[in-house]
């Protein structure tokens, strides 16, 4: 695997992040929020959100090595497919996974929608990143 590649996938990942939660759709995801923790929950301290964006870090890096791996595993070194993988993972485990938290949590459609579309856009640009430097 190309570890250098997954040093730039990972952080894309997540500066994608910034860009979805900041610039795109901040305001829309913003306002979900505050209505959730109008029913209880609470938002996180400085140190805490610091935290928060270091595992979100980790865990974007992670999930791009793991994409990564996958690429290699199945030989794809074309964007056409490596684009479909990037899809297949994020709706196979990203959203998945994503849908039985916001289930349980009781979140909005609209934040499901924002935080989903953000993982598939996200798997997307890290197995575009990585097959590029195959």
């Amino acid at each position: 695997m190309n570890w250098l590649a997954i040093l730039c996938a990972g952080p894309a990942y997540w500066v994608l992040g910034f860009i979805w939660y900041s610039l795109l759709f901040g305001w829309i995801w913003g306002a979900e929020q505050e209505r959730h923790r109008r029913e209880g929950c609470t938002p996180p301290a400085k140190r805490e959100f610091i935290g928060m964006l270091l595992a979100t870090f980790v865990s974007n890096l992670v999930a791009s090595a793991a994409i990564a791996f996958l690429l290699r595993r199945t030989g794809i070194v074309d964007m056409p497919h490596a684009l479909k993988l990037g899809a297949g993972v994020a709706v196979g485990f990203c959203i998945t996974t994503l849908t039985i938290v916001h289930v349980w949590e009781r979140k909005s459609t609209k934040v499901w929608m924002i935080d989903a579309s953000y993982h598939l856009a996200g798997c997307l640009v890290a197995a575009a990143i990585l097959v590029s430097w195959h």
